[in-house]
């Protein structure tokens, strides 16, 4: 299944089918455009009859997969399934306790045919969206924004106190979109929407190690994190589904192969490469692909294709996420879909197990610990005699406020300064949104300074941006996709590690980290493909804008500065194009700023 829609209406009208069928029709593509109507209830979806489900008591919507929390702990885990059918029935023994319990990687809804309340479930990890919105008497949710805004009633203006958390994040955290009457379910949420109003609830509450753990002995642990990986990336490849890796030649898509060809299962795998690029991952990629025995294919883009795909890209995402990752994602998804159903990707391994995101916080932490043994006295007076040349601040930071003050955990796109000098409306600025969105990320779990940063970034980065954005592109391409390496089994084990014990190679730049995921490699590995730094995704940006890619620059600036909506300075605009050549990061900031004008424009936001 590719998504659904629901609307209910509470009194009234019942809801009009053409509409439905109409808004069904934005859904992602892949398979017939299915409806199921009773009185106040209307749905519409594209898969199979298999992902609705009508019972005497409620109506069941399931897209993605689940385990049955009942069910025994077999060889690969508990028995995965797919159909509404088989939740309704766990629903009906445990009712709303069920969302507790649940794994997988799905987003569901669940009618009550008798007073209309709507539940709305998401997965631990939020791979799969789910918006909703209500007005008087009705209330209506999908898994596409876009078909969402199909319905005639639901409100287009764009939410102005959330420009401020998009420009420094380049995206919106859930529930939060960028439509003021439209919100998201968060990771790890349930949803509850009836007539009286919305209750959202977090069900999913992750145990870290505690503050002093010890480190685990080193071999018990690689142990058991080889036999979680091999556990997951099985799970994903049981039933008939084609199923394919994203390659990027890193740590966690090479340890997803390892595990599939320990299963006796060839894949064919897919790396994506930019022409002209300068360190490109495919010689990387393709090698370790050979020496699994896998068959590898590599897809070469040209600049011409990245500006000709970019609104594509930005409506696959369905809601503005301004990383140039996006276009590339989406070509990768459109050449694999044609082999393949399903495709494999090692997303989340910094966030789990460390990785160069921990450098700098490690570095900062180790710095105020170092200044917290210093007497008060001595720090406050460093502080106010460094304080007329604006320095000092950090003397007065203890250790465990580094990572509140420094935004650690979330993608870093425009500070204060840049939001200010850009946006016509001062309180969109917002100058402490960073500490806003991330702070309570952190106050989640109970565990180490280190552990609470990659929380943290589990919560900002990784489900409010990467999983999003590859789950989208392969959506709108019309595969399906799976995350391994952030399966619950690794997951648990990952959390009651001390952030400590994640540390080793962060002492040297030319050291590589997430050693744990590389202690599971296949030993046949050379140690050049194993030992050196993961790059991820090519980023294009820096040269292409004011290069090959000038022409669309141009095209695209063009329609920035139109502006209908007056949001920017136009002045800052010019000053950000003046600045292009040789300031680092203006081409994402500009880059982020062309996807939310897309965005706008496509879906006529006012």
């Amino acid at each position: 299944m590719t998504g659904f829609l629901g609307v209910v209406h509470h009194r009234g009208r019942p809801p009009g089918g053409r509409t439905v069928d109409k808004a069904a029709a934005r859904l992602a593509p892949g398979g017939d455009i299915l409806a199921w109507r009773d009185g106040p209830v209307a749905i519409g979806w594209r898969g199979t009859e298999a992902h609705v489900h009508a019972g005497s008591d409620v109506v069941v919507m399931v897209r993605g997969w689940f385990e049955d929390p009942d069910a025994p702990e077999g060889d690969h885990g508990r028995p995965r399934e797919t159909t509404a059918a088989a939740l309704h029935t766990l629903w009906q023994r445990r009712g709303v306790d069920l969302a507790t319990r649940l794994e997988g990687e799905f987003a569901a809804a669940i009618v009550d045919l008798d007073g209309g309340t709507v539940h709305l479930l998401g997965d631990p990890l939020g791979t799969r969206p789910l918006v909703w919105t209500r007005a008087p008497g009705r209330v209506a949710f999908s898994t596409d924004l876009p078909a969402l805004l199909e319905l005639p009633w639901v409100d287009r203006t764009l939410a102005r106190d959330h420009l401020g958390e998009y420009l420094a994040f380049r995206s919106v955290h859930p529930p939060r979109t960028l439509l003021r009457d439209v919100q998201a379910v968060p990771a790890g949420h349930r949803l509850r929407l009836d007539p009286e109003g919305a209750r959202l609830v977090r069900v999913h509450h992750p145990v870290y190690a505690a503050a002093d753990s010890p480190g685990p002995p080193e071999a018990e642990v690689v142990g058991a994190l080889q036999e979680a990986v091999g556990r997951a990336v099985r799970r994903r490849l049981l039933g008939g589904a084609r199923v394919g890796v994203y390659l990027s030649g890193g740590t966690g898509s090479t340890a997803i192969l390892a595990a599939a060809r320990a299963a006796a299962r060839d894949l064919r795998t897919w790396t994506v490469t930019v022409s002209d690029e300068p360190s490109p991952e495919s010689p990387f990629a393709g090698r370790v692909a050979s020496l699994l025995g896998m068959e590898h294919h590599t897809v070469q883009v040209g600049t011409r294709a990245i500006a000709e795909h970019f609104d594509d890209a930005v409506a696959a995402l369905g809601h503005p996420i301004g990383n140039v990752a996006a276009v590339l994602q989406l070509l990768l998804a459109q050449a694999a879909a044609e082999h393949v159903d399903t495709v494999l990707t090692g997303d989340g391994t910094d966030q789990l197990f460390g990785g160069r995101m921990l450098r700098e916080p490690a570095a900062a932490i180790a710095a105020a610990e170092r200044v917290a043994r210093v007497p008060w006295a001595v720090r406050s007076g460093l502080a106010r005699a460094l304080a007329p040349l604006g320095r000092g601040a950090r003397l007065r930071v203890s250790p465990d406020e580094v990572a509140r003050r420094e935004g650690f955990g979330g993608v870093f796109l425009m500070d204060t300064a840049d939001r200010r000098r850009l946006l016509l409306d001062d309180a969109a600025v917002r100058p402490d949104v960073r500490a806003d969105v991330l702070a309570p990320y952190g106050d989640e779990v109970r565990t180490d300074r280190l552990n609470r940063i990659l929380h943290t970034a589990f919560r900002s980065t990784l489900a409010a941006d990467t999983l999003p954005r590859v789950e989208r592109t392969a959506a709108a391409a019309g595969l399906s996709v799976g995350f391994p390496l952030l399966d619950a089994e690794v997951r648990r084990l990952a959390w009651l590690l001390p952030g400590a014990f994640k540390l080793r190679g962060l002492d040297s730049a030319d050291l590589p980290t997430r050693w744990l995921l590389r202690a599971v490699l296949p030993t046949q590995l050379p140690s050049a493909l194993v030992n050196r730094p993961d790059r991820g995704l090519p980023r294009p940006l820096e040269g292409w804008l004011g290069g090959s890619g000038r022409l669309f620059f141009e095209e695209r600036f063009a329609r920035l500065k139109d502006d209908p909506l007056d949001l920017w300075h136009a002045t800052e605009l010019e000053a950000m194009r003046r600045r292009l050549p040789r300031a680092p990061g203006t081409a994402h900031k500009l880059w982020a700023l062309f996807v939310l004008d897309s965005w706008m424009r496509s879906h006529r936001v006012t």
